[in-house]
């Protein structure tokens, strides 16, 4: 945000009425002044020298491309949207009510940049003292005068877009949800390979766990007996046991011998 810079009208003015601003619109102008070096600054002096004294014209803030300053506190009124333009009469509510920000279009300025300034001023402004979007209002829907002068003819951009750049930001940017974790699918387990032994030993116990201290012997197996082995496991010593197909338990493999 372009900072703000304070450098109020004085107390007593012709141009500083002194009476309580509810703060309930902002209207928009352009400044209607062309000529090089016409800035923010400049108006500083115009506001504050013989101009403010002899004319009862004032406003809040002007804003260019580089700065923006305060003419006023918000919560004074100015004369900047009042009395009557073309026979076209109004309440007084433009400067009674609202805050006066005007726009500068000299011609060695940055018109865009300017004007984005104060779409991001008009935001602040608006979350400030609680005021809609529709309570944003041009110069020209208190008078009728053809102000703001450039954004009426699409400079740098339309109106409409205007109130949509202030709208974006009062928007709060909605937080992306949470993308959901990716699961690594379960690793298979590896399928085993079933396989046949033959029996080794002159009598081979089969037991009901693998572990000669832990299997209880159901069976023994003569030497010579071929059967199928569906799933190997070691014993605390570290001893291969191997599972029968039939499921009747658990062989030491050590005494047997792959077919």
């Amino acid at each position: 945000m372009t900072k703000i810079i304070q450098d109020i009208i004085p107390k007593g003015s012709r141009n500083r009425p002194g009476r309580a601003n509810p703060c309930k619109y902002i209207t928009i102008h352009n400044s209607g002044n062309s000529s090089k070096g016409a800035g923010a600054k400049a108006h500083v002096g115009a506001l504050k020298g013989s101009y403010g004294q002899n004319t009862p014209a004032s406003w809040h803030y002007s804003v260019d491309e580089k700065e923006i300053y305060q003419h006023l506190p918000d919560n004074e009124t100015a004369y900047h949207a009042g009395g009557s333009y073309n026979g076209v009469k109004n309440s007084g509510v433009g400067n009674s009510s609202s805050i006066g920000i005007e726009i500068m279009m000299n011609s060695d300025g940055d018109l865009r940049k300017a004007t984005d300034n104060a779409v991001e001023l008009t935001a602040i402004l608006c979350k400030k003292y609680a005021i809609s979007v529709a309570n944003i209002k041009q110069h020209k829907y208190w008078s009728g005068k053809i102000c703001p002068q450039m954004l009426l003819a699409g400079k740098p951009y339309t109106w409409e877009t205007f109130i949509a750049k202030v709208n974006a930001l009062l928007t709060p940017t909605p937080m992306p949800a949470p993308k959901p974790p990716v699961s690594k699918p379960p690793t298979p387990a590896p399928t085993f390979k079933e396989y046949q032994v033959r029996v080794t030993a002159s009598g081979l116990n089969v037991r009901k766990t693998a572990g000669v201290l832990t299997g209880k012997p159901v069976k023994v197996l003569p030497k010579g007996t071929k059967v199928t082995i569906v799933g190997e496991t070691k014993d605390k010593a570290g001893k291969k046991w191997g599972k029968l197909k039939d499921g009747s338990g658990w062989v030491h493999l050590g005494y047997t011998a792959k077919v």
